[in-house]
């Protein structure tokens, strides 16, 4: 069973990320992101998390670069880390050249591409 961890920073929204997966039958474990602490990857086992923001989020860089750190220092494994966000000026990207984020995606972005780039996170076969 995958186990993929869902941060997101508006709890009104349509999550795109959560739509995907339930297409692909990946059920998420959903966390607002006031509310995460990048320890709690730590305390979970998680295959994949992605961010879903709607916003320029800077708690979300914060967050993404103390685990980067920890996994350096610890040498502890992070999931990998899917970002999409809908801040199109780009210092989100800028900002997260130096953390360690496998995709990143301004949205709107098509599916195909996100199914993609969650099947190669998730190392799985081209036909799941």
């Amino acid at each position: 069973m995958l186990n993929v961890l869902l941060i997101y920073d508006d709890r009104s929204a349509t999550l795109t990320a959560r739509q995907v997966l339930a297409k692909m039958n990946i059920a998420p474990v959903d966390l607002v992101l006031e509310e995460f602490h990048p320890e709690f990857l730590f305390s979970e086992v998680f295959d994949l998390a992605i961010f879903e923001l709607f916003g320029e989020n800077r708690s979300c860089i914060v967050i993404l670069k103390q685990l980067e750190t920890w996994a350096m220092t610890s040498g502890m494994e992070v999931p990998p880390v899917i970002v999409l966000t809908e801040d199109d000026t780009g210092r989100i990207e800028r900002d997260l050249r130096t953390a360690k984020v496998s995709f990143f995606f301004v949205k709107p972005v098509a599916e195909s591409d996100l199914v993609a780039a969650i099947k190669q996170s998730l190392l799985l076969p081209k036909n799941f």
